[in-house]
């Protein structure tokens, strides 16, 4: 990382701070995309995610990588977005179909689509509650596709650990699949 381009953005530069922030934009619509699951969610993230950025520059003390900066303020902006999406009240359908009112079906297709789509918001949910350092590591890895060495510098820690850390994360998933049932298109039929 560019150590002037950093003062510079520090000191208000807005130009200095494209420069700085464009080659990580990449990286911040993708953990929002895995976090989240759906584009117009994850662009609202990666949206709050850089004026976080922006505006707690100043809060970057460059004790970990800048990257690692960044991705930690994109997965928090996610979680957050997470936990005020499940505490949001959903309004029940009933009484409205009741009045005559038939929403169409939100995503068409067939049954093996739509558990599909169930199980992969299932794991999501999952993946977000995995303690930090786990989620970090399995998402980095798994989903963004980074090697071990990779991660290991974007964390600050070592290879040996962000291999620990993922198969930790991976068995917690598979014991928290285990808890709540087994995937539908994994069941047998009678």
């Amino acid at each position: 990382m560019d150590e002037l381009l950093l003062r510079r953005a520090r000191d208000g530069d807005e130009e200095a701070f494209e420069k700085l922030i464009t080659p990580l934009e990449g990286l911040v619509w993708r953990v929002c995309w895995h976090y989240t699951g759906n584009r117009e969610d994850a662009s609202d993230c990666g949206q709050e995610a850089m004026v976080r950025v922006w505006r707690y520059l100043d809060g970057y003390r460059g004790d970990c990588a800048f990257e690692s900066w960044v991705y930690r303020i994109a997965a928090n902006v996610c979680l957050d977005f997470l936990r005020r999406r499940k505490r949001e009240r959903q309004v029940p359908l009933e009484p409205m179909k009741e009045q005559g009112f038939d929403p169409p079906d939100p995503a068409p297709g067939t049954e093996e689509q739509a558990v599909a789509r169930e199980e992969k918001e299932r794991l999501r949910s999952l993946i977000a509650q995995l303690p930090e350092e786990q989620r970090d590591a399995l998402v980095l890895t798994q989903l963004e596709g980074k090697s071990y060495q990779e991660v290991a510098a974007l964390l600050g820690v070592s290879e040996g650990t962000v291999k620990s850390r993922v198969n930790r994360a991976r068995t917690r998933l598979k014991e928290q699949m285990e808890e709540t049932g087994k995937p539908p298109e994994r069941r047998t039929r009678a």
